[in-house]
């Protein structure tokens, strides 16, 4: 038998297993297409594009959290040469995550159940912090922080520190995506080796940054992408009634 207690068992299973740690320290199961995607997006820019209601909230609550708590990518700061960990070096390292889009109402759609979840039985003796400031933010005990902001002008409202992971919401809809991906993003988390997501809804009307980002991901992972045109649809038959079409 092992002397290892199950909720350190736990801790342990999950670094590698991301569906386990979702739903054994959130208490949500992660359905096929959000465990692939989290599974699998490790590229240093990152793109999900989907349907209405497929969960990309969520998606992007896993997998901040999920990074944080074991610092997932700094690991060649704290792992010594025989691949183990130095827990010192594990604490002592600097790791921030940050969520962002243009607007704050973008932003709260992750921000809140994000908060609500920190109070999570098995999650909440691992978070130190989670003040409702402006910006929020939360933070880990080991030290790690997780920021909300909004892009701002340019991309301004993210820049100046360096980030493991940097999450850009509803980016179809971000004005000048390519030039914030190019000049901010990507220098922010370089310098740490880390990576950029950027996530939105696939539908008429997004912007053609988005559109390039979003065909130059399914050339490399060979997928099929296509508008959502059930809600386009319903979005023009309500524009129709208000008379906002020519």
């Amino acid at each position: 038998m092992s002397d290892v207690d199950p909720f350190t068992q736990a801790v342990q299973r999950g670094r590698n297993d991301i569906e386990f740690w979702s739903y054994f320290f959130l208490e949500e199961r992660l359905h096929a297409g959000q465990l692939e995607w989290l599974t699998n997006a490790e590229a240093q820019v990152n793109v999900l594009a989907t349907a209405n209601r497929w969960g990309k909230s969520h998606v992007c609550v896993v997998r901040h959290f999920h990074r944080l708590f074991y610092k997932i990518g700094a690991e060649w700061k704290y792992l010594d040469k025989d691949g183990n960990v130095d827990v010192e070096a594990w604490y002592d390292t600097r790791y921030n995550t940050l969520h962002s889009a243009q607007g704050f109402d973008t932003v709260e759609l992750v921000w809140n159940p994000a908060y609500r979840y920190c109070d999570k039985p098995n999650l909440k003796g691992f978070i130190r912090n989670k003040p409702r400031s402006s910006p929020p933010y939360i933070e880990f005990t080991n030290g790690s922080k997780w920021s909300f902001r909004t892009l701002g002008r340019d991309g301004r409202g993210i820049d100046g520190n360096s980030f493991y992971l940097i999450t850009i919401d509803e980016a179809g809809w971000v004005d000048g995506l390519e030039e914030i991906m190019t000049n901010v993003a990507q220098i922010r988390t370089a310098d740490v080796q880390g990576m950029t997501d950027i996530i939105g809804t696939f539908k008429p009307g997004i912007s053609r940054d988005f559109y390039r980002y979003a065909k130059r991901a399914a050339i490399e992972t060979d997928a099929d992408i296509g508008f959502d045109f059930e809600d386009w649809t319903r979005k023009r038959a309500l524009m129709e009634r208000r008379g906002q079409l020519p």
